[in-house]
């Protein structure tokens, strides 16, 4: 029996998965420009080069918007394999290696969307219908953190307890330090992942 084809995307849906991204680069551009409550949905479709009514054809409306952008950063392909990564090195023992490698996940994972996660923020101190899922990436990063936590197990270092690993952990990582070291005072992001790297072997492994 033949081996089955899968079939190419027709035209018509090729054109509507680029109008979708179009629209959702558009709105990304302005929600970090302008703010989630200052940006329209016909302001959206001017910046996207469509009529309003195919954002709210495609969308329905901001959230929606918000949440797809959203989901691209917590579910970065990328960044959760090297996070993945990171705990087999710290169950083996490679425990060094593990903590280099969940830096290079954190700097991968804000370098491709911190700025989603920090309007998510606003939009969810504002916008009712965002509120119960605003901490989304945060919860997300935070489950990571402790999994790293409890792979490295007995490996922390003499007088650091799993609460101090966590808020240690916790407040290195968060993407507001991306923010200020990146943006701030201008690092690269591999002067940021080096940094995140040395501060988290010397908070959990060295004396």
């Amino acid at each position: 029996m033949p081996e089955r084809v899968n079939p190419r995307p027709s035209l018509r849906a090729e054109q509507a998965a680029i109008t979708r991204r179009r629209i959702a680069d558009a709105a990304r551009l302005l929600f970090a420009r302008d703010g989630y409550g200052a940006t329209t949905l016909q302001a959206i479709a001017d910046q996207a080069g469509v009529a309003v009514q195919t954002v709210y054809a495609v969308y329905h409306s901001k959230p929606g918007i918000l949440r797809e952008l959203r989901d691209s950063i917590v579910l970065l392909p990328e960044a959760d394999e090297r996070a993945r990564t990171a705990m087999a090195m710290a169950t083996s023992g490679e425990r060094g290696a593990a903590l280099d490698t969940f830096a290079a996940s954190i700097r991968i994972r804000w370098e491709a969307g911190v700025d989603v996660v920090l309007v998510g923020r606003e939009a969810g101190s504002t916008d009712a219908e965002l509120r119960a899922d605003a901490n989304q990436p945060y919860e997300r990063r935070r489950a990571g953190l402790r999994a790293l936590v409890d792979a490295l197990g007995p490996g922390l270092r003499p007088g650091v307890d799993t609460d101090d690993a966590m808020a240690g952990l916790d407040a290195l990582t968060l993407p507001d330090v991306y923010v200020e070291l990146v943006r701030g005072l201008g690092w690269s992001p591999d002067a940021y992942e080096a940094w995140l790297a040395r501060s988290l072997r010397r908070l959990l492994l060295e004396g």
